[in-house]
């Protein structure tokens, strides 16, 4: 993990210093350096002017005001013309991303975040695969440009979607602040991405960790630039210096984010272990709750949907953290799990990442695309369980692609070893690292594949799997299947 994280910073370096001599398309306006040189001086002028007033926080290219709550940017119309595909809301002016962003602000990503604080505001959670955050969260703010002689204009109305062919939804933003990462030349120091790395957003319109906005859905890049569009019916001329108003949707003590838990404990039963996903789920006791209120009493999972139908989405944003019983059994958590993905949307929950020694959720909804072992693009590690007299042990397959010259296909080499306890993956896992270290092959993803009984618990397996539960791997969980076979080895030559 450790190795794959430099690698992502290295390369994010190499992108950095590629901006500086490389700059494609037209990453800024004309009239960019006038525009720098105008807003230094309207910076030089507020320093004056609000010199002593500890109600204001000036900085270079922004002003913020906490008695108004709102912050004004500085910002340009970029190159980017009518009908071009639009990746980007707002970028600083050091980002080599300027041919895809409709604005380019003159405030540095982490100044604004500084400004958000100032008025009030604390960041979020940004969107972050690895860790399993796959909605952004965050309260959410009105973005508008304020031009001499006219009302202010939201930014939605400046963009289509050629899906609808209408201006974005009017949402807003969130403020989720973008991830810090280590410092290229002093790991010991954290950088504000935003900052320092491409491509330098302030404000993105798809789904990102290193943005100071986010939008408040899940949706990719790709998506964005398919269907994200300038719009002609607002023509704002190439190079414009403009006023970009920043303002919370919401009034000062309220919050659109909404915190909920869900607890899942085993109910009382006997006799055999269940044969059906209903019965798996009547083995289920599950209590919904708030900050300060239990919302369904009657502790049903009919209730919890009914509970979770009934949120107002107008007013909250529902985002639900799951707490498993170690006494449930796998073949409960499956089915809930299969219902939780359903709810698991943006008209629905957005459920949280896993606490600490937890599986994600989705693990009980695994990939069947990854059991073929020849169409895998990388070789996630293998996992089996085994139950006997009440003791967990596993077999732990590590399969390696080694391609030969003048191979069309890659041949699959198998390395087994056998696991009493979570010592041993531990041990096991850290073994295979230093193997593809010292061959200086690429470190192997962080994903494990798991085979296991359906009647053990919850406590059984993240007992065993604690090695793995503490580096957000990706966990696809088969029960009741056996692990892949293991083709028998050519005889020697």
């Amino acid at each position: 993990m450790l190795l794959l994280h430099r690698v992502v910073v290295l390369l994010l370096a190499v992108a950095a210093v590629h901006a500086q001599v490389d700059m494609p398309f037209k990453a800024r306006p004309s009239g960019h350096e006038e525009n720098r040189a105008r807003v230094a001086r309207i910076h030089q002028d507020e320093l004056r002017r609000f010199a002593g007033d500890t109600h204001r926080l000036v900085l270079p290219g922004l002003v913020a005001d906490r008695r108004t709550r709102r912050i004004e940017v500085r910002v340009e119309r970029s190159a980017v013309g009518a009908n071009a595909p639009c990746e980007f809301l707002v970028v600083n002016e050091s980002s080599d991303h300027g041919y895809e962003a409709l604005l380019i602000a003159f405030a540095r990503p982490s100044d604004l975040h500084a400004a958000l604080r100032f008025i009030g505001t604390e960041p979020g959670q940004s969107y972050h695969p690895p860790s399993h955050r796959f909605w952004a969260k965050g309260e959410r703010f009105l973005l508008s440009i304020l031009a001499t002689n006219t009302a202010p204009l939201r930014v939605e109305n400046l963009l289509i979607d050629r899906r609808t062919d209408a201006a974005l939804p009017p949402d807003g933003f969130l403020f989720t602040g973008s991830r810090r990462i280590p410092a290229p030349d002093d790991p010991s120091r954290a950088d504000y991405a935003a900052d320092t790395f491409q491509p330098m957003a302030i404000a993105s319109l798809f789904s990102t960790p290193y943005a100071v906005f986010e939008v408040p859905r899940s949706v990719s890049k790709e998506t964005v630039y398919r269907n994200t569009t300038v719009n002609p019916e607002f023509p704002i001329a190439e190079g414009t210096l403009l006023t970009l108003a920043i303002e919370p949707a919401l009034p000062p003590g309220a919050t659109r984010v909404q915190d909920l838990v869900l607890q899942v404990d085993a109910a009382p039963r006997a006799g055999k272990p269940p044969s059906s996903s209903i019965e798996a789920l009547a083995d289920l006791r599950v209590q919904l709750r708030d900050s300060t209120t239990v919302l369904n009493p009657d502790g049903s999972l009919v209730s919890v949907v009914g509970s979770i139908a009934a949120l107002d989405r107008q007013k909250h944003a529902p985002f639900l953290t799951l707490q498993w019983s170690p006494d449930i059994c796998l073949a409960s958590a499956q089915s809930l799990a299969e219902i939780l993905a359903s709810l698991d949307r943006e008209q629905g929950i957005r459920i949280e990442p896993p606490r600490a020694g937890d599986p994600y959720y989705r693990a009980f909804t695994p990939d069947r695309q990854l059991l073929d072992r020849t169409e895998r693009l990388v070789q996630p590690l293998e996992l089996a369980l085994q139950q006997k007299d009440g003791r967990i042990s596993g077999r732990l397959v590590m399969v390696d692609s080694i391609w030969k010259e003048g191979a069309s296909r890659s041949e699959l080499r198998f390395l087994e070893r056998p696991l009493q306890g979570p010592a041993d993956l531990r041990r096991e896992i850290a073994a295979d690292q230093e193997r593809s270290r010292s061959a200086g092959r690429r470190p192997r993803p962080n994903v494990l594949l798991a085979f296991a009984s359906s009647d053990l618990t919850m406590g059984q397996l993240t007992a065993f799997l604690e090695p793995v539960l503490t580096n957000h791997t990706a966990i696809h969980l088969f029960l009741d299947e056996s692990l892949p076979a293991i083709p028998p080895k050519a005889p020697a030559p």
